[in-house]
């Protein structure tokens, strides 16, 4: 690893991640976000640390609700300070909701008498936990490689990113899906084990990566997706043809709206001065992705933006912006598009096509972000 990424790894831990005495990172991910309550189940002895007080263990059995009391917690019943740390003890873990974690508890009472959930962990073990619910964890090694370095460089990239709220991740999409020990397998363990600390970089920064389902033929250029400086877009991140992702259930397909959904979904951004009448593909960009369409309103054409319109009509409903062409039906359009995602960065349907076809991890690193330098985090 050059000193220059060394630092700026370093940096990065020191304002957004906790170092535990080893030097490893440590993340704090929100499992649990201002909710009215939440149940915990220890599965083992736990140990309880109130701020400024000595840790006692937790005498209480079974499933346990955490509710907001007047000017701190109740969990079961037992009265807690404000902000309450449990630790699992003898490799045990604690269920939080359907899913188990195993690192530390931070309970929390919000503001809005409302309950946050904390767990704080090592980052290796904090990826095991999001690569399962990120790629199916039965997929080729070589491919969980894949994603495993790409997952660590986004935390990396994203930590602290919530410091104002508490925490450095969230569980969900806003980060990365995390599930604690939910589906974890030796699969998703070897992939992290195997990759330890591997980060892409870029100039001597880590390189702030994305990654999708199904790019449908060519990953997107980060400007383009997101806007921004096109000239300004490290190569890594400026899209590559690829026709690996062939395989893919989502290579190809097509989706119905009416004109009531589609003329209500892009009122939900820009108002219409009349009933919708007709919508037309207006730009593309080199990948393909449709970066506005022409609706017709009245007797004005309005321009809409494909990223607004996929946001009111549901990502799981026209699953990208790369849009062949548009059909006339019955009452509404048929979109006939390709891919699934936002397009950018690491297609995951490629990576496992590449994986099956022997390339190694680092070669399809190589391949979705050309010119990234992959380095080792040092500990």
């Amino acid at each position: 690893m050059s000193p220059a990424l060394a630092a700026a790894l370093l940096s990065g831990l020191a304002f957004a991640a906790e170092v535990d005495v080893a030097g490893k990172a440590v993340v704090q991910v929100a499992i649990v976000r201002q909710a009215e309550s939440s149940m915990l189940s220890p599965d083992g002895p736990v140990l309880v640390f109130p701020p400024k007080a000595k840790a006692r263990p937790l005498e209480w059995k079974g499933a346990l609700e955490l509710r907001p009391r007047e000017g701190g917690l109740r969990l079961a019943g037992m009265k807690l300070p404000s902000e309450t740390r449990l630790e699992p003890q003898d490799g045990g873990a604690i269920k939080v909701g359907a899913n188990r974690y195993r690192g530390a508890l931070i309970l929390r009472l919000d503001p809005g008498q409302t309950v946050t959930v904390v767990e704080e962990l090592p980052l290796e073990e904090y990826l095991e936990g999001v690569l399962p619910h990120e790629m199916d964890p039965d997929w080729p090694l070589e491919a969980l490689k894949a994603q495993a370095v790409v997952a660590r460089t986004f935390a990396y990239a994203n930590m602290g990113k919530f410091r104002k709220d508490g925490f450095d991740l969230t569980a969900d999409t806003r980060s990365q899906v995390y599930r604690g020990l939910a589906a974890v397998n030796e699969n998703v363990r070897a992939a992290v084990r195997q990759t330890r600390g591997e980060v892409l970089g870029w100039q001597g920064k880590i390189l702030r990566v994305f990654y999708h389902s199904c790019c449908g033929g060519a990953t997107e250029d980060a400007a383009m997706a997101w806007g921004g400086d096109l000239k300004e877009t490290p190569p890594p991140l400026r899209g590559v043809k690829d026709s690996w992702c062939r395989t893919s259930p989502n290579f190809n397909w097509s989706a119905y709206f009416t004109w009531m959904d589609l003329m209500a979904a892009i009122q939900e951004k820009i108002p219409l001065p009349g009933p919708l009448t007709a919508l037309k593909i207006s730009r593309r960009d080199r990948a393909g992705f449709v970066l506005s369409f022409i609706a017709r309103a009245g007797r004005r054409n309005v321009e809409v933006k494909s990223s607004d319109l996929r946001q009111s009509l549901g990502a799981g409903e026209l699953r990208s912006t790369k849009i062949l062409r548009l059909a006339r039906t019955q009452g509404g359009l048929e979109f006939r598009g390709a891919g699934s995602g936002h397009g950018v960065g690491l297609c995951q349907w490629g990576t496992k096509l590449q994986a099956l076809k022997g390339r190694s991890y680092d070669r399809i690193l190589r391949f979705y972000f050309p010119g990234a330098v992959l380095s080792e985090v040092s500990e």
